[in-house]
């Protein structure tokens, strides 16, 4: 963990880490904001005054405009200017579930679980420790709710990929890249595997977000062309071998899900 920071003072006070959740218009339809009771909002300076109504000034960070506008550009400012241990939090995500007890062939509901928001502190606290145990510096969760996914013989794994809804950070001097567009959060993953050679991803614990659903974000600067190129320019970054997706796309999920991505590292 890092050491030798004032905790105390500015905008972070009051915890032992920072919480940050990046925004971009969508103050009139933030979810997770009783969940995350402890994160402040990333926001353009020029809609500080709509987030505030919603959130208070206390949870409020100003972004310069001229650093906000795209994913990668709004997390990288957040890297640059805001102590670590960080974590980003997109701001759909409702709050963190799990699988356990499972048993049996069911699939309903019932064996999906939300962490009680009490223990999120202790929950982050005992991701970064992992994450600094296992020489990694960057952790993240499961994007699939689908508890037949989930093997509970692999509650984490270290060589995965870990998508942009929900990313923790310790000190490390990677910066994500505005060239590949929205994928940037695969391309970071694919960074931080190929430096460090280890990433701290929980299958037992995932996001749920309304991914995609809501206007505003880079929802609002999406469409299918700038999918493709994005796609097109990730794949050329790292080459098909390691991530593809289907161009020209059958449908929507072809761009938005990586046909495929594969780690030439050993493990789990």
């Amino acid at each position: 963990m890092s050491k030798g920071r004032d905790w105390t003072s500015g905008p972070w006070e009051g915890f032992f880490m920072n919480i940050i959740i990046p925004s971009y218009k969508r103050w009139y339809c933030l979810e997770g904001t009783d969940y995350f009771k402890m994160a402040k909002y990333a926001v353009p300076e020029s809609q500080v005054d709509e987030y505030k109504k919603v959130v208070g000034s206390k949870r409020i960070i100003p972004v310069p405009d001229k650093d906000d506008g795209n994913d990668a550009r709004k997390r990288n400012w957040v890297l640059k200017n805001v102590p670590r241990p960080l974590i980003m939090i997109d701001d759909d995500v409702k709050n963190i579930g799990y699988f356990e007890g499972r048993g049996g062939m069911s699939t309903g509901d019932h064996r999906r679980k939300t962490l009680d928001p009490f223990l999120l502190e202790d929950f982050f606290k005992m991701s970064f420790d992992l994450c600094e145990g296992f020489k990694a510096k960057m952790w993240g969760c499961a994007q699939n709710e689908d508890n037949r996914i989930y093997k509970e013989f692999q509650p984490f794994s270290l060589c995965r990929i870990v998508l942009g809804p929900f990313h923790g950070h310790l000190e490390h001097d990677l910066l994500f890249d505005e060239g590949v567009g929205i994928k940037n959060d695969y391309d970071m993953s694919l960074q931080q595997l190929r430096k460090y050679k280890i990433l701290f991803r929980w299958n037992k614990f995932h996001y749920i977000c309304d991914h995609g659903e809501k206007p505003g974000g880079s929802v609002s600067l999406r469409s299918m062309e700038k999918e493709i190129r994005d796609c097109k320019a990730i794949m050329l970054k790292w080459g098909k071998k390691i991530i593809s997706y289907r161009i020209p796309p059958r449908n929507k999920a072809d761009l938005l899900n990586a046909k495929h991505v594969s780690i030439p590292i050993k493990g789990i």
